[in-house]
């Protein structure tokens, strides 16, 4: 999976809000500044080159969907950021974010509760 710039990914949001739309759907939700028709248009062409977008074509327009849910981006890109900069390891990650007091006491508990659940799963 290629990475998105910040720029695709703002196109990707819109997409992912809407589910899907014509150029000029998601120019019109892409909060402001408005970029210009002709960018977005580059940025859905180098999105369904990357295969994160497809579309069809209606009439003498293309009708542009996501190819993948957001939720599915965000699990694949925070396997390669703890891949990346976590040695691979997920407990790693959750270190940072305790050390940097990034999670709350109940946010934690939280964490251990779905930890507990997933090793006894109910019948």
């Amino acid at each position: 999976m290629k990475p998105l710039t910040k720029a695709e990914e703002q196109v990707m949001l819109v997409l992912w809000r809407i589910g899907r739309g014509f150029l000029k759907d998601i120019v019109e939700e892409t909060p402001e500044p408005k970029p210009h028709p002709n960018t977005v248009a580059t940025l859905l062409k180098i999105l369904v080159e990357k295969g994160y977008v497809e579309y069809t074509v209606q009439g003498r327009n293309n009708c542009y969907e996501p190819t993948l849910s957001k939720a599915e981006y965000g699990r694949k890109s925070a396997q390669q950021l703890v891949k990346g900069y976590f040695e691979g390891s997920a407990a790693k990650l959750v270190s940072q974010f305790v050390s940097d007091k990034k999670l709350s006491l109940q946010e934690l508990e939280e964490l251990l509760q779905q930890i507990r659940n997933a090793k006894n799963p109910k019948p």
